[in-house]
């Protein structure tokens, strides 16, 4: 019956623990919804007609010095732009990929405890029904014949115990 109570008392303990992992993980993938929506924004701005994002050529402007002075930065920036959105994207799909291993990982402990924890009180129910049918059998016959009785079951139990129990002889001259 103690077993039962300090396994009930773990599989709760255990419980509440992974109920509050569940609730840490739930934290980070609020954290990172704000940097995906930031994602999704910028790719959105660069993902424009290019004709709007260059700017206009100067007056007597050529298309090379138009090209090297102000054409080439700012693809070299929309470049530098779109690969650190790129390694954004990527660390944040092993995090969320993390993540949703980290809370199957917990949903998974969650059942099991649950399961252990119902078994837990099928058990206790059992016991409890055990418990009461003895206090049954103590009030007809008297506490004192049922103490009598078990103990005379405790004595015929370690008799049939040491029978049963081969004897080992050691033969230390034989070798």
């Amino acid at each position: 019956m103690e077993q039962l109570q300090e396994d009930t008392k773990e599989a709760r303990e255990e419980a509440l623990k992974a109920e509050k992992q569940a609730d840490k993980q739930q934290k980070r993938l609020k954290e990172l919804a704000p940097a995906v929506k930031n994602i999704e924004r910028l790719a959105a701005d660069f993902s424009a007609d290019p004709e709007e994002i260059l700017p206009e050529p100067g007056t007597l402007e050529t298309g090379r010095a138009y090209r090297e002075k102000k054409a080439k930065p700012l693809l070299a920036q929309i470049v530098k732009v779109l690969r650190s959105l790129y390694l954004a994207y990527v660390e944040l799909r092993g995090k969320f990929e993390r993540l949703q291993g980290d809370y199957g990982r917990v949903r998974e402990s969650n059942a099991r405890l649950s399961d252990r924890l119902q078994e837990a009180k099928l058990e206790n129910k059992a016991l409890r029904q055990v418990s009461a049918d003895y206090e049954r059998v103590k009030r007809v016959f008297g506490p004192e014949q049922v103490k009598a009785a078990v103990q005379a079951d405790k004595q015929r139990e370690q008799v049939e115990k040491g029978r049963k129990r081969p004897r080992r002889t050691l033969d230390r001259g034989g070798r």
